[in-house]
């Protein structure tokens, strides 16, 4: 009946060291906030860059009308009114390769802000199933301290207590490396129980 007690000690002990690993969920959602304030600066950039590009067209527009006047030579009017449909062609394709990337950037939003809301959700059930394996796993060591009587002294560089006997009152210290086999510490504390 000791040996299943000490094999549902290990499981909980097990499960204690699977809950302290699960910090990759707490960082991934930092990843998918980071992801998203990249992607809303980009937008913030191109946005700005879009209409400064409008801007320098509308005045060079601007300019041309004024210089196509007559007393030019004859079709210099043609030239850069052609020139600068040109460019307007230019612009409106640039525009439409930024509408095109804004709205691949809003999809990867969406996408982010789907992923983060599963990360978040997936973050909030690990935190609940945390706390109530740690509530069974302190009533499990505590029931463990009472029924073996081991005391252990956290802190130290060697894994030591002590272990009392009720019946004799007898109290024994132990003291073992840390690098020791999990099976060896295993067996010389159930010596000492």
């Amino acid at each position: 009946m000791a040996r299943e007690a000490f094999v549902d000690d290990v499981h909980s002990m097990k499960v204690l060291y699977q809950e302290y690993t699960k910090r990759n969920d707490i960082d991934d959602v930092a990843g998918v906030e980071q992801d998203i304030r990249d992607a809303m600066h980009k937008c913030s950039m191109k946005e700005a860059d879009v209409q400064q590009t409008i801007k320098d067209l509308s005045r060079q527009a601007r300019e041309l009308e004024e210089a196509a006047t007559y007393p030019h030579r004859e079709g210099f009017h043609l030239q850069r009114v052609a020139a600068l449909e040109r460019q307007i062609d230019s612009a409106k394709r640039m525009i439409d390769d930024m509408d095109m990337e804004a709205r691949t950037a809003e999809q990867q939003c969406e996408e982010i802000d789907v992923r983060m809301r599963a990360a978040m959700a997936s973050a909030r059930e690990l935190a609940a199933a945390s706390s109530s394996e740690a509530a069974n796993l302190m009533s499990e060591l505590s029931m463990y301290k009472h029924i073996t009587g081991v005391t252990w002294w956290p802190g130290k560089s060697t894994i030591s207590g002590t272990v009392s006997d009720a019946k004799t009152g007898d109290i024994r210290m132990f003291d073992f490396d840390q690098d020791i086999d999990k099976v060896e510490l295993v067996n010389k504390l159930w010596e000492l129980l």
